[in-house]
């Protein structure tokens, strides 16, 4: 389980890629409507502050950590709103943000984080209890974080300073603009990434539900086909007959297979082949995915799970979380991830892993 720290920087990238986003021509209020979707489901309590005791945008973490029915309306007459509404105030009269932590007489801890936006203020909460076992992975998910963000970041700035200069003539203009947007995706890509693995390690359950995993495969296959193709690469797709339905989540699974393209298409070479094969095997269902790439050098894979581990092979594309998330959502699954790779001769990486059948099916 993550610690609150953790949970703190994950509050504090997005509300630094909402500051990013609220400069230039995007505004705060229209940066709250693009982010929206993945607060919801950040492990952190998220929720907009109203004026005369009132919220909207609660996330599900903040409404069963401060008690909340519904996504907005009025805030509750609990042992914490006091303190809050104390909060409110100072940062309404400031202008400035303020963090506190309590301990209430029910023994709930909580610690949150108030952020001025225009008329209202951003709540970010979270409940105060810690793991300390956690912190040196926490340690480095932080560093990693900020070793990524530090690159897409100072570009972005730079070209906002561009934008400002006087006379910019149109093509440079645009070019600006275009490398801004590059990097807000990239950021984009991190913050969803990282919430979505926040997600799993926190705990939060899948939807498990008899499977079909041959569909997931080809619906994943066919997805990235066209990513395939124009790299001049051939994927292709090889599913034995009469295999049973596993017990999982359709949609990590879809996640799962994925990644695992989108690694192989990435890291191979104009002609080389990508392949998806499921099979039967004596605990359920097995899936492999190889490619005839270059390989992984076997320096570095033990720790391709790792976050942000890219080895030598690192390109501006990638963030380093894609096997990371296939790791957690197999750990959910009952499975584990294989690696066999080579760099000599026949080149070329197999990944598998198996997942059981569903009790009852054939």
């Amino acid at each position: 389980m993550w610690t609150l720290e953790l949970r703190l920087a994950l509050a504090l990238l997005l509300l630094g890629l909402l500051g990013a986003f609220g400069l230039g021509r995007w505004t705060v209020r229209r940066s709250l409507d693009r982010w929206r979707p993945s607060m919801a489901r950040t492990p952190l309590g998220f929720l907009r502050l109203l004026p005369v005791g009132r919220y909207a945008d609660a996330n599900l973490p903040a409404r069963r950590i401060l008690g909340l029915d519904r996504p907005a309306g009025p805030l509750p007459s609990a042992p914490w709103r006091p303190l809050l509404e104390e909060d409110q105030q100072a940062v309404q009269r400031e202008g400035v943000g303020r963090a506190r932590a309590l301990s209430l007489p029910d023994g709930q801890a909580l610690r949150w984080w108030l952020v001025p936006e225009g008329e209202t203020l951003l709540l970010f909460v979270a409940d105060a209890a810690t793991d300390p076992s956690a912190w040196p992975a926490m340690r480095r998910l932080l560093g990693g974080m900020a070793h990524e963000l530090r690159t897409p970041l100072a570009t972005f700035f730079v070209h906002l300073e561009i934008l400002k200069q006087p006379h910019l003539d149109p093509e440079r203009h645009a070019q600006s603009l275009r490398l801004m947007e590059e990097e807000a995706r990239r950021m984009s890509r991190l913050v969803h990434t990282v919430l979505e693995l926040g997600r799993l390690s926190m705990g939060e359950p899948l939807v498990f539900r008899p499977v079909d995993l041959a569909a997931v495969a080809e619906a994943a296959a066919a997805q990235k086909q066209p990513e395939a193709l124009a790299r001049g690469q051939t994927l292709t797709l090889e599913i034995a007959e009469g295999l049973p339905r596993v017990r999982g989540d359709a949609d990590a699974l879809k996640q799962v297979f994925l990644n695992l393209l989108d690694n192989a298409i990435r890291y191979s070479r104009p002609g080389d082949r990508i392949s998806v094969a499921l099979r039967r095997s004596p605990e359920g269902v097995e899936a492999v995915v190889a490619d005839t790439g270059p390989g992984i050098p076997a320096a570095h894979r033990p720790y391709l799970t790792e976050p942000f581990y890219r080895g030598e092979a690192a390109d501006a594309e990638g963030i380093g979380l894609g096997l990371t998330v296939v790791a957690e959502i197999l750990r959910h699954h009952g499975a584990r991830l294989e690696i066999d790779s080579s760099t000599e001769g026949e080149t070329g990486t197999v990944v598998r892993f198996v997942l059981p059948a569903e009790e009852g099916m054939p």
